[in-house]
């Protein structure tokens, strides 16, 4: 079965998860990431130049529903909210990020189980289970689509994983049996998408690849639970996801799926920006309190090679950002905001926006050359590793970072999280006592419902300055 056809893999695990007990280790790392996700929801809504053309474009599609957008309360059809709320939560490119299978598993997977969740009213036991499930089925087919092969095609992973994953979570909200999910997984196999070619000119594409993940999920499930038939081995057979997606699938991703819980190995990111990245800014952070920028000659940074792809080629058009997009996948722009501002949070990261023209900036920029190495590369995927090497007119000075913050190794702390909630929420105007309520509502989540949990995030819950 393994090599023929892993959708039956998928089915089975999917259709008892609803009925298993979730451990200890397991609901404290869904804590964690669903604070995270929540905030990134929105302030990515309030922050995020695209999100006025995302509100208003889907917004004018859809009437009245059942399913709540955040931050606004509006209620609208599931998938639409599946949509905009996936969307919002990777609008900043700030959002988890699993290393192994290079996907961002939360932006679809929360918002397609939220709004199934809310139109079936199910318990808070049940809405965990099909997050923690819908991470695991992502991941594994992140792992499975085998990233830099799939990178090579010239897809976004989260967008085609996070499609497959998108669907367990809201077919585990609905109860689907193992056979409507290979019908539901069937009809995904035809929707599963999003290119790379944002990449060309900062598009917002990548934005709305999470979202349109989301409700791909959301509607699949619905067929499926209405006896629509899907396309048998979607993902393995001879016209499958793997024959147009990759060239080196990985079978073997399947055989460890329910022993590895993604979302315990699931990083959650201190800077918004492509997570390839990270560790090199680590480095460069420590760095920047030996380094006066002023002194700086060149830099080189070795990054895995699907990072160089995203972050460093061409080189040129890397070190000329023109937009939000285009400095978040810049590892000139990075290494340039890092060295000169010794900081590169969200504040850091919309502040330089002004001054992409600064010429300290520029110089720095074209300073910086990113390449790989077999140090980094030998590493990967099970690190993301880098190494920055820094000449000055003092002398060389170099940092190899194997792990970057807030992986399992080094994570965040609950006290990081929500001190990156509050910049978040912040962003979008929140009352302090509304930040401290939402904190306090995901630290005891499992307590609560799913109702409590969207009142407290929708717009109808949180105090004005008016009120």
């Amino acid at each position: 079965m393994r090599e023929t056809d892993p959708t039956a893999r998928l089915a089975e695990f999917c259709s008892t998860a609803a009925f298993e007990d979730l451990s200890d280790d397991v609901i404290a790392q869904l804590r964690l990431h669903l604070l995270d996700h929540f905030g990134l929801v929105v302030g990515g809504e309030a922050a995020a130049d695209s999100s006025p053309s995302i509100t208003n474009g889907i917004g004018a599609l859809t009437g009245e529903g059942g399913a709540t957008v955040l931050p606004s309360g509006r209620q609208v059809a599931p998938d639409h909210a599946a949509l905009l709320n996936g969307a919002y939560a990777h609008s900043l490119d700030f959002d988890d990020t699993h290393r192994e299978s290079s996907l961002h598993p939360g932006a679809p997977v929360i918002p397609a189980a939220l709004a199934v969740a809310e139109l079936e009213e199910v318990s808070m036991n049940r809405f965990l289970s099909a997050v923690s499930t819908g991470f695991d089925v992502a991941c594994t087919m992140g792992r499975a689509v085998n990233p830099d092969a799939h990178y090579d095609q010239g897809f976004h992973i989260t967008a085609t994983g996070g499609t497959f994953g998108a669907t367990a979570a809201a077919g585990v909200i609905t109860g689907l049996s193992a056979e409507e999910f290979e019908a539901a997984f069937g009809i995904n196999g035809s929707q599963a998408a999003g290119s790379l070619q944002f990449l060309d000119n900062g598009a917002w594409n990548k934005r709305l690849h999470p979202g349109l993940a989301a409700s791909r999920g959301v509607t699949a499930v619905s067929l499926a639970a209405n006896g629509f038939r899907g396309a048998s081995n979607p993902i393995a057979g001879d016209y499958g996801f793997f024959h147009g997606y990759t060239s080196n699938p990985n079978f073997a991703a399947f055989d460890d799926l329910g022993e590895r819980r993604a979302v315990i190995e699931t990083a959650i990111k201190p800077y918004p920006c492509c997570r390839y990245m990270h560790s090199a800014i680590d480095g460069l952070l420590e760095l920047s309190e030996e380094v006066d920028h002023s002194s700086v000659d060149a830099v080189r940074i070795e990054l895995p090679r699907a990072g160089v792809t995203l972050t460093g080629e061409p080189i040129d058009r890397k070190r000329r950002p023109g937009n939000f997009v285009d400095c978040q996948f810049s590892m000139p722009f990075a290494a340039s905001l890092a060295l000169t501002d010794g900081e590169t949070g969200l504040r850091a990261f919309l502040d330089a926006q002004e001054r992409l023209d600064d010429s300290e900036l520029q110089r720095l920029m074209d300073s910086i050359d990113v390449t790989t190495s077999e140090a980094v590369q030998e590493l990967f995927p099970e690190q993301w590793a880098a190494r920055v090497v820094i000449e000055t007119a003092d002398g060389t000075v170099e940092r190899f970072v194997e792990t970057a913050s807030g992986e399992p190794e080094k994570p965040l702390s609950w006290v990081d999280v929500s001190d990156k909630f509050r910049e978040l929420t912040r962003a979008a105007d929140w009352e302090p006592a509304d930040i401290d309520g939402a904190i306090e509502t995901i630290e005891s989540i499992e307590d609560g419902s799913v109702t409590d949990l969207l009142s407290r995030f929708s717009g109808a819950a949180l105090t004005t300055p008016d009120a």
